[in-house]
């Protein structure tokens, strides 16, 4: 259909520039061939010569710009100029598209035709009237695909008559895949019939990233070279190449340049791309007649689970109208030239659906869900479908939902997960199954959404008929989103707080608000409430144990109690709360029973994901995490560690649990030596009420340790002894649990105060021999060791190996720690002698008193 070029259509160079402004749109990024064509065409025209160009491509390609550019150009050459748009959605009259032709006038003021307008419609009366032109006209004619039947008619009687008149004809129509609508199809074969070259095809095809890369910087945004690949991958296939997604995101973004700065402007510039897109496909949907609109918004509603045929009958489309209907979809770039088709565009479901009537609705969802179960479809998707019907009351429909947000929990997906459960709590569920449903929801809010956690928590211990097992579930969650090594207490201040009382049954007149029956609990109780007036009594056996032998253990008396009291503790059935197991085991690794607490420590988490308990495996790994670095075993911490931040990451971590990972990666980034890594880690700032936790005592020890090893005294001081504060406050002087007092008489050393390093080293030695254990005496050997002369250091370093076992891993992972500590107390030293001014990291300023 392409004509080569010739004397009559060879552009002329100062053309393009001088029309580029006159028709008052952006540049036509990309499209030079094209324009050149256009030129071609209109200088034809100019002189007399008949012709049709037809422009076509997918929608958003840019076939209305690129047809509002070739009338500027026939407008700039003395060529009149005729239009006419399709409209829909709305049945056209009769010679509706055609009859926009007539209301145009000349440049000198007269009619653009010689001839009058027809007094009775008819295609020969229509045909002759624009064929009557004494002068040059381009009939620029846009979405030809809307156009009424009749109008059709008229413009293939041009196109046979085209060479008795000067007349050209413009035309846009939309594509696909090389398909074409059935109305328009007839149309295309005219113009590709055209003897004498005078009919062109002009198929726009996606654009590349050079021409997206000059719409971004025409638009003042920040972006990055075309050949950042990395950069573009991440944005331009969102666009499929089509310049009116990407103008069209580009515009939103001008007009509201704070959606860059809150995210970024990739993730600002991908979702205003996705949106665009969502818009289009609404919008072409919206245009379509009856059949087609029926049948994607059965697509829509069925997710490609049903065949073909089964979505049609869910539609009520008849099978002479479903070949029709699924060519037009494919034609207008809805769906995907698959079978079942899928939507091109994910996410417009509720766009598509707009018009439909709320009770069609819920029996499209309703019925869809259905036939999907019968069909054997995917359970995930077909969980997704069911989020959108009513409660079906089939006995199908709880399992399916249940299973598929356990694969989602197991992926990491908490919130997806939570409202499929949310979902299932919708249907009509058996008291026990409703009991264990309420439990699967609260552990897929336990990690996002602790509150609403709570509040499903409350629900279960408040119903009647709730099985044991579920009981005891319920409080591992309960007591897994507090603090680590949680008090019965614990349990109790929630009790209180939701009103719920020992046995499940709410208390009568419980209060509304915690601060009205609640008051700090005694220091020894790790900082926990307790509730004003009795408190509940333990529910297990083993909880109690471990309550006596976590406080045995704050206060740091007598390890080889706590050893006994512990195992007793783990000797207890396996079928009850595992959170008191993990206080055990906690209490027993302090105790230096190292492999028998990682044993039972095993036991206890294969039990926790037997039951499906992610929060529960995520604290019992960061547990063992702590337990081996306790043990000297850094490398195994790092893979407990790794491991348990793939089951959340560290974002959805609660502010109780958070410091303790914060620290646990600060201390083992530290251990090997990594402190750039753990200075970043060390500077993030944690969400509200970190620091009122428990865990926040772990991260100022960890960071004391990383600043001493950095050769920053005076900033390891300040969070050594903030930690020693806190742990006062708590009643905890075991020096087992966090040895604090030996690291800030390091830090001492490092800021020249002897007399305090020799106070604190000699208060810790004393804690540590009332407390008993090996590893205990040994960080204080080994620290006081470093810090003193030569003869002093042998002697008490050697008792110290000693005192860490046959274990040579061990040892040498604690001298090491030690050694690097005391090299950066002499290297402060060194710093503090040598000049007065304030200390610096990085070249940042000092954090140190």
């Amino acid at each position: 259909m392409s004509s080569p070029p010739d004397r009559l259509t060879t552009p002329r160079k100062p053309f393009l520039a001088q029309v580029a402004p006159l028709d008052g749109f952006t540049p036509l990024y990309g499209r030079q061939a094209e324009q050149a064509a256009l030129i071609r065409m209109t200088n034809r025209l100019a002189v007399g010569h008949p012709g049709v160009t037809v422009v076509h491509g997918v929608p958003g390609a840019g076939r209305s710009r690129l047809l509002r550019r070739g009338m500027s150009l026939a407008r700039v050459s003395g060529v009149q100029v005729l239009t006419a748009v399709g409209t829909a959605p709305s049945p056209p009259a009769p010679y509706a598209f055609v009859r926009q032709l007539r209301s145009i006038r000349s440049a000198a003021g007269g009619p653009a035709l010689a001839a009058e307008p027809p007094t009775e419609d008819s295609v020969q009366g229509w045909c002759r009237y624009l064929l009557a032109t004494s002068r040059p006209t381009l009939l620029a004619l846009d979405d030809v695909q809307w156009a009424d039947p009749e109008s059709v008619q008229v413009i293939s009687g041009l196109l046979r008559r085209l060479a008795s008149a000067p007349l050209g004809v413009l035309l846009s129509v939309t594509s696909a895949d090389g398909e074409f609508p059935d109305a328009c199809a007839g149309l295309l074969d005219q113009a590709a019939a055209f003897p004498d070259s005078r009919g062109l095809s002009l198929e726009l095809g996606p654009l590349g990233v050079p021409e997206f890369h000059a719409m971004c910087t025409a638009a003042a945004l920040p972006v990055p070279e075309a050949s950042d690949g990395t950069w573009w991958e991440g944005v331009f296939p969102l666009t499929r190449g089509r310049p009116w997604v990407m103008l069209r995101a580009l515009d939103t973004l001008r007009r509201e340049p704070a959606l860059v700065s809150a995210v970024g402007l990739r993730t600002a510039l991908s979702q205003q791309i996705a949106t665009a897109d969502r818009d289009r496909a609404t919008e072409s949907a919206a245009k379509l007649s009856a059949g087609p609109l029926a049948l994607i918004q059965g697509l829509a509603v069925c997710r490609g689970l049903l065949p073909l045929d089964r979505v049609a009958a869910l539609v009520s489309l008849a099978d002479t109208e479903l070949s029709c209907a699924v060519r037009t979809l494919r034609v207008h770039d809805l769906i995907h030239p698959d079978d079942p088709p899928q939507l091109r565009m994910t996410g417009c479901t509720a766009g598509l659906l707009t018009g439909v009537d709320g009770d069609e609705r819920k029996r499209l969802h309703a019925q869809a869900a259905r036939w999907a179960h019968r069909c054997d479809a995917d359970e995930e998707a077909l969980a997704g479908l069911l989020l959108n019907t009513v409660p079906l009351g089939e006995p199908w429909v709880p399992p399916v939902l249940r299973r598929a947000s356990r694969t989602l929990l197991g992926r990491g997906r908490h919130a997806e997960a939570a409202e499929l459960l949310e979902r299932t709590l919708r249907e009509p569920l058996h008291l026990a199954e409703r009991a264990e449903v309420l439990l699967e929801v609260a552990e897929a809010y336990a990690v996002i959404a602790p509150e609403a956690s709570d509040r499903r928590i409350a629900e279960l211990l408040s119903a009647s008929q709730v099985r044991r097992q579920v009981r005891a579930a319920a409080t591992d969650l309960l007591l897994s989103r507090g603090e680590p090594h949680p008090m019965l207490t614990g349990s109790a201040r929630f009790r209180v707080r939701y009103g719920v009382g020992p046995t499940g049954v709410p208390p009568v007149g419980s209060p509304s608000r915690p601060t009205d029956v609640l008051r700090p609990g005694p220091s020894t109780a790790h900082g926990a409430w307790t509730a004003a007036g009795p408190e509940p009594g333990p529910d297990t056996r083993a909880a109690l144990l471990a309550v006596k032998a976590w406080r045995q253990t704050a206060r740091g008396h007598d390890a080889a109690a706590v050893r006994e009291i512990s195992l007793e503790a783990l000797r207890e059935p396996l079928d009850e709360a595992l959170s008191p197991r993990f206080t055990a085991c906690w209490a027993l690794s302090v105790a230096d029973a190292h492999d028998a607490a990682r044993d039972a420590l095993d036991v206890a988490l294969a039990e926790a994901g037997r039951r499906h308990s992610p929060a529960l495996v995520g604290w019992g790994r960061l547990l063992r995490a702590q337990l081996n670095l306790q043990a000297g075993a850094p490398d195994t911490a790092v893979h407990d560690l790794s491991s348990c931040r793939s089951l959340a990451p560290a974002e959805v971590w609660g502010p109780r649990r958070l410091p303790l990972l914060r620290a646990m990666e600060i201390r083992l980034l530290v251990a090997r030596e990594r402190y750039a890594e753990a200075g970043r880690l060390a500077g993030e700032e944690l969400p509200p009420g970190a620091d009122e936790s428990g865990t926040w005592i772990h991260l100022l020890y960890a960071r004391a340790q990383l600043y001493l090893c950095q050769g920053r005294p005076r900033q390891a001081l300040a969070e050594a002894e903030e930690c020693g504060r806190r742990t006062a406050a708590r009643g905890w002087s075991n020096p087992g649990l966090v040895a604090w007092r030996s690291l800030a008489a390091l830090a001492h050393l490092g800021c020249g105060d002897t007399g305090r390093a020799a106070e604190l080293f000699a208060e810790e030695a004393r804690l540590a021999e009332r407390w008993g254990t090996g590893s205990a005496r040994a960080w204080t050997d080994l620290r006081r060791g470093f810090g003193s002369p030569a003869p002093q250091t042998t002697r008490l370093t050697d008792r110290a190996l000693r005192g860490l076992g046959p274990d040579l891993a061990s040892r040498r992972f604690v001298q090491a720690v030690v050694a690097r500590e005391a090299a950066g107390s002499r290297q402060g030293r060194r710093a503090d002698s040598a000049s007065p001014a304030p200390e610096t990291q990085d070249g940042g300023p000092s954090r140190g008193p």
